[in-house]
């Protein structure tokens, strides 16, 4: 641990300079490796010490490849096993040749501690430790001689080479006895001789070695650095005085623990290495997955007892062999390793066997999701129905459940067609012998779901999909602490990335659903009609990734609780339009209206109108019930045309029992609305009215009858300036606007091809085309209040949803805006004609127009007065609330003559607000 802290403080050190200005390295593989060694908590412990982010290390990630690539040039001055190390770590790992490192791993052969056993054999140089105790005491250390004998100072010579030590130990003992009465004699080995031994063939370091008199083969082949790639580690000979005296089976001592075959070697022994004959291979769901050495004639069974077995989850009753034939050719062979037939085949050098995994699905299991408690697989017995799963609405159902609805998708064959049946819930569960009650069959899939379209505790869901986002670093720590800091203290639920699509932490989930509709609806159309982000693209494969497996994998289907009945019945549709389930047509109908969920839902056995709006959640209030429509599509068999027919029915009689015809493929139900449902039809009256606030309206009320519901004018209103917006308006004036804005840069990049286009200044031209964007359309709409109020039927409106009515208090000033010295509002006086107020303005600038002054009413009219009235007071003249508008003039403006409007869209909005605001 420390050494890998130490590298990664080298990488910090190396590949993230302080200094801006210094270039930023290349970090290594192995560094990288190494850092993902450590735990997750010590990783964001370093990085967050030397102020590193996920990201920053990701950048690295980028630049693997090129550096596995160089690996060979960068550390050519290293041991090939830190090369090999090197490269295993940067992912190209190879299966290893069983045993082959057995003698790599201590190279370091000491006998010092080893006791010695009775049957070795003494020779010339041994050291003996003679001890004798008693009457008389003396310790000796004993060599044997060249000669093979010992000699004891005062009681003789003896021979004792090739004798055992324990024959050795007996002999001296008699004889000292015999010499010297009352004593005991302890014999120990001092030093062992040393040998030479010769090791020859496929090793990494063959040639002469010395070593202790108890080495055996498997210690000298240990001090050579062992077995080298091509060498055997089943065909090792012992030999000496030009015989082989016996063979080492590595194997034997690995897997069986028989030490016999490593004998300890003597003095001029040859131990020979021979190439390896035979590879063959073991991959897949075994213990053991490796390179093993064979000998002529072994078969598959014994190869996978040296492979450990196969794993409980093996598929063997077909394995695969894959054989070099007599042509040269790879080819195949399918065994049965549950039969002695399979297990007998004989093995050739070469062959790769091939055990995969069993199914992850169960034969005899019925899956259980959505809106349950415990949502997972059981097991399928005889006789088995809905309510042996579902016995309860209390222990076994979330509140949320809807119990008129839920399905049972049942695999009809082996090539994954399916089937699907309708019940009813609540039935199923208080009449144990009602139809509802399913009988089940192996494999079933009972889906249960929320009302309506709602979820069960959905944050859970959005928590896990934020996990998978932060480790696949589309969130990383900042951002985290950001996202929590801001919504602490504004709510915001947020996460930006710098470079990316702004991700809602706590609607994930809603989020990639909705992606995921728009890829369909857009494929489609066979376009992409915008760029997906990269965030995205990850979220839209993960969320499907785990749709497709919300019925297959128990991680997975233990979340179907927190799945909405759209996102539940995915996979079920996804499956309905591919495969053989589409070769009769896709077995979809789809409701639309007033029902809860519209949408589409598969077909289900002896399918009705009231099991589909049983699908869909149900009526609103709002559906009529005395007519429904079925839209369906056919083939004429006759001409082979496609025809359409619509079938209209009370859905009343449906209701009560009555079915008007099954439900076929692709059939549309469309659901109407009862005439004038929406009574949340509303009017805001606000200002100087008696009784301001919204009221309900009917359809076809008048403005008039409003009015007079809420008292009437006040008697200090403003009649003529009062303001009444409606949506429509709003949303009309917005569409001018944006066709203006359209006109405007047509009409400027014309300009700019003419001759005298030069006099245009284009950042001018540009700043006032942004101020137009910029401007809010009011919907303003004008009316006459006073002949409102006197129920006059050519001045009265009929009243809509959304309308405004503001009517400010009495206003005596008249303003003058545009092209004057100062803007500015003055008192209405009766004797002022439109010139005074212009010069209490200060008079027009250079650039006004005039000619076309004109004047905003208070109620929104515009009066343009003739030139001969400026000087004279008539009833068209000025009135109290009146804006007089003094207009740039168009030829100022190189002849642009679209100017005038938008000066009038301007001051024509603002007189609107400005009367709003002032109350």
């Amino acid at each position: 641990m420390i050494k890998i802290i130490r590298v990664f403080m080298l990488l910090v050190a190396v590949c993230f300079p302080i200094s801006a200005m210094s270039q930023t390295a290349a970090m290594s593989p192995a560094m990288m490796a190494q850092f993902k060694k450590l735990p997750k908590a010590e990783q964001q412990r370093l990085m967050k010490q030397y102020g590193l982010k996920a990201s920053d290390l990701k950048k690295q990630s980028a630049k693997d490849k090129s550096m596995v690539d160089s690996a060979d040039e960068e550390y050519l001055d290293e041991e090939p096993e830190e090369k090999e190390k090197v490269v295993e770590e940067a992912g190209e790992k190879k299966a290893e040749r069983f045993g082959l490192n057995l003698f790599k791993r201590n190279q370091n052969l000491s006998l010092e501690n080893v006791p010695v056993p009775d049957s070795y054999i003494v020779g010339p140089g041994d050291q003996l430790l003679l001890q004798v105790f008693g009457k008389e005491s003396l310790t000796e250390e004993l060599t044997v001689e060249r000669n093979g004998t010992v000699s004891i100072p005062d009681i003789g010579s003896y021979p004792v080479s090739g004798l055992t030590f324990a024959e050795t130990r007996q002999l001296l003992s008699d004889k000292i006895k015999s010499q010297m009465l009352g004593v005991e004699v302890a014999l120990s080995m001092a030093e062992l001789r040393t040998i030479t031994v010769f090791v020859a063939g496929e090793v990494n370091n063959p040639g002469s070695y010395a070593v202790p008199a108890m080495a055996t083969v498997s210690s000298v082949l240990t001090l050579s650095k062992g077995i080298s790639d091509i060498g055997s580690l089943r065909q090792i000979q012992i030999n000496r005085n030009g015989e082989i005296i016996s063979q080492f089976d590595v194997y034997d001592l690995l897997l069986r623990g028989d030490s016999s075959g490593d004998i300890p070697v003597q003095q001029g022994d040859v131990i020979l290495v021979k190439p390896v004959a035979g590879l063959v291979e073991v991959v897949g769901e075994v213990v053991r997955p490796a390179i093993y050495e064979i000998k002529s004639g072994e078969t598959v069974a014994q190869l996978l007892e040296m492979a450990g077995g196969s794993k409980p989850g093996a598929f063997t009753q077909n394995a695969i062999v894959e054989r070099v034939n007599k042509q040269n050719v790879r080819d195949l062979l399918n065994l049965d390793l549950t039969s002695a037939e399979g297990l007998q085949v004989k093995l050739k050098p070469g062959d790769v066997l091939r055990l995969g995994s069993t199914s992850p699905r169960f034969e005899n299991e019925v899956i259980v999701a959505g809106a349950v408690v415990r949502p997972g697989k059981y097991a399928f017995k005889q006789g088995m129905r809905v309510n042996s799963l579902i016995q309860s609405f209390w222990s076994d159902l979330h509140t949320t459940a809807d119990l008129d609805y839920a399905l049972v998708v049942r695999e009809v064959n082996y090539g994954g067609e399916i089937k699907l049946f309708q019940f009813d819930l609540a039935e199923a569960v208080n009449n144990p012998g009602s139809a509802d009650n399913l009988l089940l069959q192996p494999r079933d899939q009972i889906l249960v779901f929320h009302h309506e379209d709602k979820a069960f505790d959905r944050q859970v869901l959005n928590e896990f999909f934020r996990k998978k986002a932060e480790k696949a670093g589309w969130f990383d720590e900042e951002s985290i602490l950001q996202f929590q800091k801001a919504r602490e203290e504004n709510g915001s639920s947020e996460v930006k990335q710098k470079d990316g699509l702004a991700l809602q932490v706590e609607s994930l989930v809603d989020q990639a659903f909705d992606l995921i509709l728009e890829k369909q609806k857009t494929t489609q159309l066979f376009a992409e009609s915008r760029q997906w982000a990269n965030e995205e693209k990850w979220l839209v494969a993960e969320f499907q990734a785990f749709l497709d497996k919300s019925l297959t994998d128990p991680e997975i289907l233990a979340k179907t609780v927190h799945l909405r009945r759209s996102e539940l019945l995915f996979g079920v549709l996804e499956k309905l339009k591919s495969g053989k389930n589409a070769l009769g047509g896709q077995r979809i109908v789809s409701i639309s209206g007033e029902v809860k969920v519209p949408g589409e839902y598969p077909l289900v056995e002896n399918s009705s109108v009231k099991g589909l709006i049983a699908a869909a959640g149900g009526l609103k209030g709002s559906a009529f019930l005395d007519r429904a429509e079925l839209t369906r599509a056919f083939i004429e068999p006759n001409s082979g045309d496609m025809q359409v027919k619509h079938v209209s029915f009370s859905l009343r009689e449906v209701l009560a029992g009555r079915e008007v015809e099954d439900l076929q493929t692709r059939d549309k139900l469309n659901i109407f609305a009862i005439p004038n449902w929406n009574i949340e039809r509303q009017v805001r009256l606000t200002g100087m009215v008696r009784f301001p606030g919204v009221y309900t309206i009917v359809p076809g009320e008048k403005l008039s009858t409003v009015l007079n519901r809420a008292g009437g004018l006040k008697p200090d209103a403003f009649a003529e300036g009062a303001v009444f917006t409606r949506l429509q308006t709003r949303q009309r004036e917005s569409e001018q606007i944006q066709k203006l804005s359209q006109q405007l840069r047509a009409d400027i990049a014309a300009r700019s091809l003419t001759p005298d286009g030069a006099g245009i200044a284009p950042q001018e031209a540009m700043a006032m085309i942004a101020e137009i964007e910029k401007v809010k359309p009011v919907g303003r709409l004008v009316v006459d209040i006073n002949a409102i109020q006197q129920a006059d039927s050519s001045s009265d409106i009929v009243a809509e949803d959304g309308d405004e009515l503001f009517v400010p208090p009495m206003n005596t000033a008249i303003s003058v805006v545009g092209e004057v010295q100062h803007a500015s509002s003055h008192r209405y006086r009766k004797e002022l004609m439109i010139e005074d107020y212009l010069a209490l303005a200060g008079g027009v600038r250079k650039r006004a127009d005039a000619d076309r002054v004109y004047i905003i009413r208070a109620d929104g009219s515009v009066y343009v007065p003739q030139s001969s009235q400026w000087f004279a007071v008539t009833e068209q003249g000025l009135k109290p609330g009146d804006t007089v508008v003094v207009p740039l003039d168009t030829e100022f403006k190189d002849s642009m003559t679209l100017w005038t409007q938008v000066t009038q869209i301007f001051y024509q909005s603002a007189v609107a607000l400005a009367a709003i605001n002032s109350f």
